[in-house]
């Protein structure tokens, strides 16, 4: 999937019901979980609004690769 040109993936869990999204702008890598398709899709895309929008976050690179 992809958003403000950010690619991002969407993908179900093991077991119970539980989505989780991840996407990689330049060396941040951003994740995260939620109930339904639907709300992963929106947290994604709000998480990538948030890290591109320079005036209100910060972003702190991640140490994993």
């Amino acid at each position: 999937m992809k958003h403000r040109d950010v690619e991002f993936a969407v993908v179900q869990s093991i077991g119970r019901q539980l989505w989780q999204w991840s996407a990689w702008l330049g060396h941040f890598h951003l994740h995260g979980q939620a109930a339904t398709k639907a709300e992963a899709v929106a947290e994604a895309e709000r998480a990538i609004d948030r890290a591109l929008n320079p005036k209100k976050f910060r972003l702190i690179p991640s140490d994993r690769e």
